[in-house]
């Protein structure tokens, strides 16, 4: 992973470093004795630098040295304890690391720069949601000025966390804060690389190379990467050629001398990136479930509900069995046609709700609406008993036989002891009609089971 900015600003400058110089003339007019006038602050400021860069050349007794001295003379000083929280960073104690942060934030709760560098340190240790919220918090301080810096910082970290989608947008704000900023370019187009976008790691390639005067070897690379897979190997072997005469110690180039540069950094992102999408394409969906209305025993005719084949077929035997206990109770009621009714007839019990207008008959209606469902493409669940139920509701009665395998209309003709020609009028088909398993065949004529 590329490294993430520590900004460790400790404002030193050259007048500070000598200190303020301030001159007395006394009584001597042409020898003055001069004095020096630096605060503690400043002194601080001074042995915060030291220890710094002590800490950089690995010396770790000389950098803890300039910072306890830097503490003596500004125990309240923000930077000390921004040092000492790096410090301890360095040293592997990030437990001493965290209380420093939190000092140095008690006493400037919006110190951009230690609010930045907590971040960092929160990443680096996988904690990052809390990074996110400290490094969002430097850059909405007004004075910070590095916040195209915090915005690479952030696009790096989520990286790590393997969230892209806010890699990239964060990477593009890094850039709009600083569009001729290389570093972010860079990581811009290693993203859109391991992401797939090719066309915009191109358009990222030529703005970084006008951004810079220094190629590195990963960028040469990378460079030619994007081009091979976009098949211009025209292009893609000039980059090489590049590569190997500016750089030819370096590791890219030697791999390209070897296997032609099959894998480069930016290759492991990619891959990331695709593992990442195939688990996310893995995930079970959420199902939907639609419930409906409850009802009362039957199926309403002014509700039109069409028993599809596919349902009819994966109720089977279960719903035939189910029906045969309904006909058992229903015996005295139903009227039927010489029909030996057996497992697989299906009778469901349906109520007619119409409600009858004014000069016409409730039985019209419920007569109207089965001429109405009789004359559709796909048959519909009506029927039921010739019977007045417990609410005073007309009830009607049609037997019905549901086809299964190896079912004719000659089998069921003779099964039931209809002739053919009664069955086809009564079901509105003709004789070379195909029969499907799951279809639904009366075996009345259902105008005079209304008129009964």
């Amino acid at each position: 992973m590329p490294k993430i900015y520590q900004i460790i600003t400790v404002g030193v400058l050259s007048s500070l470093l000598s200190a303020c110089v301030t001159q007395n003339y006394e009584n001597n007019a042409e020898n003055p004795v001069t004095e020096r006038n630096s605060t503690d602050n400043e002194i601080a400021m001074t042995r915060i630098s030291l220890g710094m860069g002590y800490l950089n050349m690995g010396n770790t007794t000389q950098a803890k040295l300039n910072l306890e001295k830097a503490k003596r003379f500004a125990p309240n000083l923000t930077q000390v304890y921004t040092a000492f929280a790096h410090y301890y960073d360095v040293v592997d104690e990030p437990e001493q690391a965290i209380t420093a942060f939190e000092k140095a934030l008690s006493l400037n709760v919006d110190d951009a720069d230690t609010l930045n560098n907590y971040g960092v340190f929160l990443c680096k240790r996988e904690k990052y949601d809390e990074s996110e919220k400290y490094m969002l918090k430097a850059i909405a301080v007004p004075s910070y000025l590095l916040v195209s810096q915090s915005y690479e910082n952030l696009a790096l970290c989520q990286l790590e966390a393997k969230n892209f989608e806010k890699a990239e947008m964060y990477l593009a704000k890094s850039i709009s804060h600083s569009p001729s900023s290389a570093s972010a370019l860079l990581q811009m187009l290693r993203l859109q690389y391991a992401m797939g976008k090719y066309d915009e790691a191109i358009a990222y390639l030529r703005r970084y190379e006008k951004s810079t005067r220094r190629f590195t070897p990963n960028a040469l690379a990378l460079a030619y990467k994007v081009y091979e897979k976009m098949n211009n190997r025209g292009i893609a072997k000039n980059y090489a050629s590049l590569l190997v005469k500016m750089f030819p110690n370096s590791y890219e180039a030697k791999q390209y001398i070897l296997n032609g540069l099959q894998h480069v950094e930016a290759d492991d992102l990619a891959s990331e990136f695709l593992l990442l999408n195939k688990k996310n394409s893995n995930k079970p969906k959420k199902r939907t479930m639609v419930l409906s209305p409850n009802k009362k025993s039957g199926i309403s005719l002014s509700s039109k509900r069409k028993v599809t084949n596919k349902s009819l077929n994966n109720r089977g035997s279960e719903s035939a069995k189910r029906a045969a206990k309904d006909i058992d109770a229903t015996k005295k009621q139903v009227t039927t046609t010489n029909a030996n009714v057996e497992n697989d007839i299906v009778v469901a019990n349906d109520k007619a709700t119409t409600t009858p207008k004014e000069g016409v008959t409730g039985d019209k209606n419920i007569e109207n609406t089965a001429k109405k469902l009789l004359d559709t493409s796909e048959k519909e669940d009506v029927l039921a008993q010739s019977s007045i139920d417990d609410d005073g509701n007309k009830m009607l009665t049609l037997p019905i036989h549901v086809i299964v395998k190896g079912d004719s209309l000659f089998s069921i003709s003779k099964r039931y002891n209809i002739k053919m020609q009664q069955i086809e009028r009564w079901n509105g088909f003709k004789r070379s009609k195909i029969l499907k398993v799951g279809d639904v065949i009366y075996l009345a004529d259902p105008k005079k089971a209304l008129k009964r």
